[in-house]
């Protein structure tokens, strides 16, 4: 016989997001224009800088799960340095820095 309690839990673990994740911002309002769904996504999610790596001969960085070298492109930029705590990526409008861990960059600024 199958516990109830656990068929309860099982149910109810489906809905909740993972906690190592970034919380996704908030989607578009009503009175924002109409953009298509991978759009809204793009511009919504965030480039996430996972891991670097400086040994060898070039170095690279992976962003989202995609491993880029200095020169290629990421979404709407191009990556154009490579440090070990910390990757540049310049494109329209102002470059964007990503670092590995940047709560704690945020915590030492303060």
């Amino acid at each position: 016989m199958v516990n109830p309690l656990l068929l309860l839990l099982l149910s109810s673990t489906a809905g909740l997001q993972d906690p190592t994740r970034p919380l996704t911002a908030m989607t578009a309002t009503a009175d924002a224009p109409a953009t298509s769904q991978a759009q809204q996504h793009q511009q919504q999610t965030p480039l996430r800088l996972q891991a670097i790596f400086t040994g060898g001969h070039r170095p690279s960085a992976i962003i989202d799960g995609r491993r880029y070298q200095t020169g290629d492109a990421v979404a709407n930029y191009r990556l154009v340095r490579i440090r070990p705590d910390h990757i540049l990526l310049e494109g329209q409008g102002d470059p964007l820095t990503l670092t590995l861990f940047p709560s704690l960059s945020t915590l030492s600024s303060q």
